[in-house]
């Protein structure tokens, strides 16, 4: 076959036993009608119908110009184009006219590995305009995952309403703040603002701000002017007040658009580094920005805290047991990173610190640890939705300072130290929760507690931290890395 088209196009090239003359603005284009209909349905409509081009020894293509369509029918012979930023504006609509979709998706192709926060917009656009539905969705999920810096650029602050509407009310911004949405919505209303101020309670409507501090809300919301200018946009702001005065509990009972939290596919990055010891235990959280490149103090834990058990579930932060300094404790307190709050749960059942703590099935595990006196083998597990903790199969061995993480399903307990010998374990045991079952697997072949735990997504567990009872070490150091 590609022997064939290459003699065909030498054919063509030397204007022999061509029987159709293709005309554009003002060039004319010698082919095979055989050739353009095997290769192209729109042409395979027309010279195999009843259309008068059936016949004709002359078609003229009224809606392409001519240097486009002599590049698709070059392709049509040869199977070769090339795509470029100068041409694939022109090219892409000419290649849906003609149905020639390996083209139109190489154009789409080319078009997605060109998306940038100042382009992204127009190209979402263009999609939208010739159906291009791929490109569309990869250009709608670029602009919610870049949002942040879209908001910066001349094609969003020349969107017209309904196009900013739509984006500001999806739920799959990737944003680290409200603030962002807030404030993009001042920034295009203000572009044209003799225009635009009429439409500020419409944009409102999206701006979900009970999920705004009340420190952001009291002194920079209240204090703008087009808020305060529009009656809706004060029923807004009052909303997001009450919001706040309500107890966390009753706060799952107001439902709206504007409390539903967002979530994006893919979230910012945030490493929180949770309490600790300087050199007695201490309330402070801070959180590092990997893209500012910076250290940022969030709100303090309710109680000190060292040596506890984190993770990240359901969009918020769990502290987990630890030491206050005097006493292993029981308490669990979780961060909700958007509102900067802390709030305590449901106790544990038992006191434990240098446990090890991770997620499975929707589940929090609370794995072994030191009560104070000895090494534990017990596990628990809260429930979220119940708010309750309850015990599961104890491990085979006392584990503290362990690490702990999942894979595949099931929960694993690597190392630790068991309290009763005194030396750190290199035996790692693997729990199953459809059987409730803990059984060894290999051995390490080096002891060890206190061991990080990492699989190939997400880093559980990982920690410095070993019995201050026994070794009399004089700092601790607890963090995770969660995505928020």
């Amino acid at each position: 076959m590609k022997k064939a088209f290459k003699v065909m196009n030498e054919l063509r090239s030397q204007n022999l036993l061509c029987d159709v003359t293709i005309v554009a603005e003002d060039m004319e284009i010698a082919a095979h009608r055989v050739v353009l209909a095997a290769c192209s349905p729109y042409f395979h409509a027309m010279f195999t119908g009843e259309m008068s081009e059936s016949r004709a020894k002359k078609v003229r293509i009224k809606e392409v110009d001519g240097w486009t369509l002599r590049m698709l029918i070059d392709y049509i012979y040869t199977a070769e184009i090339q795509v470029t930023e100068e041409n694939v504006q022109v090219l892409l609509p000419a290649a849906g006219l003609l149905q020639l979709q390996d083209v139109k998706r190489t154009c789409c192709e080319f078009l997605e590995s060109q998306l940038h926060p100042i382009n992204c917009l127009g190209i979402r656009a263009f999609a939208d305009m010739h159906a291009c539905t791929e490109l569309l969705s990869k250009a709608n999920t670029y602009a919610e995952q870049h949002f942040s810096d879209v908001v910066l650029s001349e094609e969003y602050l020349n969107l017209g309403v309904e196009q900013v509407c739509s984006l500001i009310s999806s739920d799959k911004l990737t944003i680290a703040s409200e603030e962002k949405v807030f404030e993009a919505v001042i920034a295009w209303v203000n572009h044209d603002k003799d225009v635009r101020q009429e439409l500020m309670a419409r944009l409102m409507e999206h701006v979900r701000l009970p999920l705004l501090s009340r420190e952001y809300l009291v002194q920079r919301v209240e204090e703008e002017i087009l808020v305060k200018n529009s009656s809706a946009c004060k029923d807004y702001l009052i909303e997001a007040m009450k919001y706040h005065l309500l107890p966390t509990e009753q706060r799952a009972l107001m439902k709206s658009t504007r409390t539903k939290l967002r979530t994006p596919a893919s979230l910012p990055k945030l490493m929180m580094v949770v309490g600790g010891q300087a050199p007695k235990a201490i309330r402070s959280v801070e959180c590092y920005d990997f893209k500012e490149e910076r250290w940022h103090q969030v709100a303090e834990l309710p109680s000190r805290r060292c040596r506890a058990g984190m993770v990240y579930m359901g969009g918020m932060v769990y502290a987990v047991g630890g030491f206050n300094g005097s006493l292993r404790v029981r308490t669990v307190d979780s961060y909700d990173p958007v509102k900067d709050q802390w709030t305590s749960v449901a106790n544990m059942q038992d006191r434990r610190s240098t446990l090890g703590a991770a997620v499975l099935n929707g589940l929090l595990y609370a794995v072994g640890g030191f009560d104070g006196s000895t090494g534990l083998s017990s596990v628990e597990v809260y429930n979220l939705k119940t708010n309750e903790w309850f015990h599961v199969a104890p491990m085979n061995t006392r584990r503290s300072s362990v690490g702990v993480g999942v894979v595949g399903g099931k929960l694993y307990a690597v190392g630790g130290y068991d309290g009763a010998s005194r030396q750190c374990l290199s035996s790692v045991e693997c729990y199953d929760a459809n059987s409730n079952e803990w059984s060894y697997v290999a051995e390490m072949s080096t002891r060890r507690s206190g061991a990080g735990f990492f699989n190939s997504q997400k880093l559980f567990y990982f920690s410095r931290c070993v019995p201050m009872d026994f070794f009399k070490s004089n700092s601790i150091i607890l963090f995770s890395t969660f995505i928020f």
